[in-house]
Formats: C-alpha cells, structure tokens, sequence
C-alpha cells in the first residue's frame, strides 16, 4: 500500500486541495486485480504570523532578565543600550534596591596614596572582567579633573562612587575635593570655618568621611572628626545646602587617643577606636549623639589592627587583628533587650597567607584596611631579601571564610577601595527615562553608521554618541554637558 499527502506551507494563506492516492492490490484465483481511489477537499488554511522581538519585553520582563545578569557593571552596559531598557531601570526604585541586595557591588580597584607629591594611584582588582574595563575605560581614574596642586591630592575617602580627597596647599592651608570618577564630576567644598574655636593646644582634625544616597547619588555629605586633648566634634556638610553645621565639643574622657584616619562609617554613624583602650566613639550623624561604646576585653587598639564595618546583612560587626588571627563580632541583643558583642569567629591567616605568599620565612605585619558588605580587607607587608617593600592585598569572606589574594606588588600607604554605584544616569526622582539634548547637535554612530535613534542600537555594535563632535557619556546626560572622551562597547 502507498499512500501520499500535501498540504500548504504553514506561513501561507491559501485555498489549495489535498489529494490522497490509495493503491490496493490483491490476488484471486491466480488473476491479479488493482483498484485505485483518489480522493481530494478542499483545504483553506489561514494562518497569521506574528513576529516576536526584544522589543516587545514589558517593563516587567526586561527587569527578571536584568536581575539575572552578573554585576552592576553589566547592568549599566545593558541599560544604555536603548530607552526602554533604560526606562526599565530608571523608573523603578524596588528593582534597583532588589538589584543591590542580589548583587552587592565588589570592588573594582583601589585608590592608593604614593609617598611625595604625586596624585593616588588607581590599581584595577578585575583587569579582565570587560564590563569592568569598559567603566573604567570611559573614567577619570587618572584624577585629571582634579585642580593642580603643588603637594598632590590624598584620597581621605571612597564610597558609593565618589571619591573624596583632600591636600595641603601653600600656607598650610586645607583643600577639599569629591570627584566621581564615571561621570567626571568634581566639586570643590569649603572648609569648616571656626572648627577650632574653643578648643585647646592639641587641636586636630582626625579625618574625613563620605555618605551618599543610593537614590538621590548627586547629593552627599561629607563628616569632619576633630578632637582636642579630651574631646571631639564633628561637623557636617551638605551638598544641597552648600554649608557646614557644626556640632559643639563633647567630652569623651580620654586624653587624645584617637589616631588620624582611624576611623569607619558604619549604617549612618561615625566609628573611631581610642588607641591603647578596649572603646570606641560613636558620632550618629543623624541625631548628632555622641557616645562611648565599650569593646570585647580581650580588645586593645594599636595600630591598624582593629575595624568597624559591616556584615553582609548591613549589621554592625568589629574584626580584632592580633599576630595572624582575626575575631569577629557582631553587634546584636541579649534577652534582657541591652546591646552586646556576640562572638562570630576567630580565623588563623597563617597558613593560608604563607601559602600565597611564600613568606612564612619573612618578618611582615597585617593591616586591616577595611571591613564593608560582609567582606574584610587586610594586607600583608614585609622587607624581601632585596631590601624592597612589598605588599599582599587580600579579601577574606565573614560567611565563607575564603581568603582571596586581590593584589601585590611593590608599594606601602594608605589603600581606599573603590567600589562602582548606580550611575545618575540609571537612578530617576521624577520618574523620566532621560534627558533630551537642548540646542545641541547630536548623532548616534553605530559601527560607523548613523543610526536613527537609540533603539538602533544591538547588542555586540559599537556605539559612539557624538554632541557638537565630541563624544559624550552617559547617553541620557547629554543635556547635563557632561562630555568625555569615551567609546561604549554594548555585549
């Protein structure tokens, strides 16, 4: 038996007939007889074809797929690919806070402070991760937006982006700078003037510290620690007022134990350890309180050794440095409702730094430089046999107590991680999905062709925004005049 069968293509809109052709063969008394039955209908297929591309996504759709990609580098590259996919982001705060709390943003280098006058040096921590050398590509991590200066700049503070730096000019005089590196924004700050008054012969200003607003990353403030021979204050300055507010002197009861640039800002408070003692001050920023907190006994303050930080919950822990062990605390309740420090872990760094570093036969000491999301950075110094200082930097989980060589090399001074924030351009108050160049001659290169608009734009194509014939970055801040020299590569 043989049979065939033909219909329409499955994309056509046709009218047609289909024929089926039965053949039949059996034997009789030696005769052989053949019947053949040919049938046909006919057949109306109507079939519409509708095409579904990436721009039919919701809102909705393209934020599940955006909380699936890596880091918030990748994010940034995803989101400047075209308007509605910057919507996307710009125009919901829940998917951004979810976005930081599913991906906490690591370091992407640190800022170094080089002996003599010289500007910090920049060293990237993920030189082969390409999202993050686009960022940092298109970055003034050179510091060559920042005034001249004859002694260079000091980097006193980084967070949430922005870079806070101070130096020393002619006369002794105090200058203060914030630079946010990916968008070029530098901002000259006044000083605290009357910081001093009232105090006695040991006056100091023990540092500074940066806050910002995840939402609102243009604003920011900046806290000044000052102390005397028993007491501190703090003063506070505003971006969106352009002042200082000074709080008056507290007594602390200790006799000038607080070391310059010793201290953390922790979840809106002020941490600085008193040298030599088992305390620490608190200055709450928000409610301008000043206290003393009491630390584990077996604490002492010397040195570099001891930090404030956080953990990857956002609760307030300390790490204690003694030889090669680190112990951790957190900050939590006992049942009668009072605030206690509950041992978290004790670690021994001994074989695992030897281990990576083929030192165990040189003398060296630890510096804890930073406690921040549930990560402790330290370093490793030691005199090689040539007589040269080297450097080991590493970061050390609180939840896996993985330890992780991120740098070395041949360098001693003050290390301030870098860590990348929502860009302006991805973060919206008013709901918009951007801004509009306003007498401004913009064109949209997409590999060397003009293209019509950013929705032209696809994955994998170079893209070069050009206004008035310079290139400009962000996309969406074009109307802003920030311009910088800058290729972005989406994909």
């Amino acid at each position: 038996m043989a049979s065939e069968l033909m219909a329409p293509p499955p994309s056509s809109n046709l009218s047609t007939t289909a024929v089926a052709t039965i053949t039949t063969t059996f034997s009789a008394d030696g005769a052989t007889t053949t019947i053949t039955t040919t049938t046909s209908n006919a057949i109306t297929a109507s079939t519409t074809s509708t095409a579904t591309t990436i721009s039919s996504l919701s809102g909705d759709d393209l934020r599940e797929i955006f909380l699936r990609l890596p880091d918030l580098p990748a994010l940034v590259r995803a989101a400047l690919t075209c308007r509605s996919w910057l919507g996307a982001v710009r125009s919901n705060p829940a998917f951004r806070r979810l976005f930081r709390a599913l991906h906490p943003a690591p370091p992407i280098g640190f800022f170094l402070d080089l002996t003599g006058p010289t500007n910090p040096l920049f060293v990237p921590l993920r030189p082969s991760d390409s999202d993050v050398i686009a960022a940092l590509r298109r970055g003034d991590f050179f510091l060559t937006s920042l005034p001249q200066s004859f002694w260079g700049w000091s980097v006193t503070d980084c967070r949430d982006g922005y870079v806070l730096l101070w130096n020393n000019l002619v006369g002794n005089d105090l200058s203060l700078a914030t630079l946010n590196p990916m968008t070029w924004a530098v901002d000259i700050l006044p000083l605290p003037g009357g910081i001093e008054a009232g105090s006695s012969n040991n006056f100091g200003v023990l540092g500074f510290h940066l806050q910002c607003s995840d939402e609102k990353p243009w604003l920011f403030r900046v806290i000044c620690v000052c102390t005397d021979q028993n007491r501190v204050r703090a003063a506070i300055f505003s971006s969106e007022t352009r002042d200082w507010v000074i709080q008056p002197w507290v007594d602390i009861g200790e006799n000038n134990s607080l070391k310059f640039r010793a201290g953390s800002l922790v979840d809106g408070s002020v941490y600085w350890p008193c040298h030599g003692k088992g305390r620490m001050v608190r200055i709450n920023i928000g409610t301008l309180d000043t206290s003393v907190v009491d630390l584990p006994g077996q604490v002492e303050v010397d040195g570099y050794n001891f930090k404030a930080g956080e953990t990857k919950d956002g609760e307030l822990c300390i790490v204690y440095q003694s030889g090669l062990s680190l112990d951790v605390w957190i900050r939590s309740m006992d049942g009668d409702g009072t605030e206690i420090w509950a041992p978290q872990s004790t670690h021994n760094l001994s074989a695992e730094i030897d281990r990576i570093t083929h030192t165990g036969h040189l003398h060296g000491y630890i510096k804890i430089v930073q406690v921040r999301y549930g990560y402790v950075y330290l370093s490793k110094m030691c005199m090689t046999l040539a007589g040269m200082q080297h450097c080991w930097f590493f970061s050390l989980s609180l939840e896996t107590l993985k330890l992780e060589l991120l740098h070395e090399g041949k360098y001693d001074g003050y290390v301030h991680l870098y860590v990348m924030a929502f860009p302006p351009s991805l973060v919206a108050d008013d709901g918009s999905t951007g801004h509009d160049a306003e007498g401004e001659a913009a064109v949209l290169l997409v590999d060397g062709v003009v293209a019509g608009g950013l929705t032209d734009v696809a994955l994998g194509e170079v893209a070069v925004l050009l206004v008035d014939g310079v290139v400009a970055f962000p996309l969406t801040d074009v109307a802003l005049g920030a311009s910088v020299a800058v290729n972005l590569v989406f994909g």
